[in-house]
């Protein structure tokens, strides 16, 4: 079946999803931001990164994969999830769980030259794990975020971000490829080299793409219910393509500071 379309239908979407996001807050789970522990306890609410339940466990551990790896793979289903450039080969990973009951289960797998880092929770009020990444700047960066906030820094690999709720935030991107999906939350990128591909699509939230203004770009921009605003020189036959799109929200396609 095809999914509505038109400004009610938006707007009727809008609402469901406001709803999941009275019951994410409801729960205490706010997508914005985090503070770090290094040492397991107890967290207060301002101590956790959005689990405000008090009695939530905390604590935070890193390591390091020397494996050379071409693509890594980051899945936290609570919690957001941060990755930037590192200064070597190898990657390095800071990861901070949270838990009402029992310590989620962290993994982590090289297969070929893939790293892929998750966990899994048992059944429990609180249960979750913050990821922050150092990686080489060429490697290909795919991460998924449930209910968290996604944020990239200086990558110049292909990207992926998805998050059903939560932010998608990159900056001086170099990469050639970009795809970026929420539900509910705001997207932003910025490039310091003309992408070829970049797809920014949201159910209720605004996107701003930012590129270098040296080069055309087919741009195809579609808010639903919203403004789009497109600064950047356009041309059908160019070879970078910007597809942006949003149920409810304004998009801003723009030139690099």
């Amino acid at each position: 079946m095809d999914r509505p379309s038109g400004p009610a239908a938006a707007i009727r979407r809008a609402g469901s999803l406001a709803l999941i996001t009275g019951l994410l807050g409801a729960a205490g789970l706010s997508l914005a931001g985090c503070t770090s522990s290094s040492s397991p306890g107890t967290a207060t609410a301002s101590a956790s990164p959005g689990l405000s339940v008090p009695g939530t466990h905390h604590a935070t551990s890193r390591y390091q994969i020397s494996a050379p790896v071409s693509t890594v793979v980051i899945v936290s289903h609570v919690g957001n999830i941060t990755v930037t450039v590192g200064s070597g080969p190898a990657v390095s990973v800071t990861q901070q769980v949270y838990y009402s009951k029992t310590p989620p289960t962290t993994t982590r797998t090289v297969r070929g030259t893939t790293l892929t880092v998750t966990y899994d929770c048992r059944a429990q009020i609180v249960c979750g794990v913050t990821y922050t990444l150092a990686v080489p700047r060429s490697v290909a960066v795919r991460a998924t975020a449930v209910a968290g906030a996604v944020r990239l820094t200086g990558l110049a690999g292909s990207v992926t971000a998805k998050t059903d709720a939560g932010n998608i935030t990159a900056t001086g991107l170099a990469s050639a490829s970009v795809s970026m999906t929420t539900r509910i939350g705001g997207i932003s990128a910025s490039f310091t080299a003309a992408p070829t591909t970049v797809q920014a699509t949201a159910n209720v939230g605004a996107i701003t793409v930012r590129v270098p203004g040296s080069v055309s770009y087919k741009v195809t921009a579609d808010a639903h219910v919203g403004k789009t605003t497109v600064k950047v020189p356009q041309s059908a036959s160019s070879g970078h393509v910007i597809t942006a799109a949003t149920d409810v929200g304004v998009i801003t396609v723009a030139p690099s500071p």
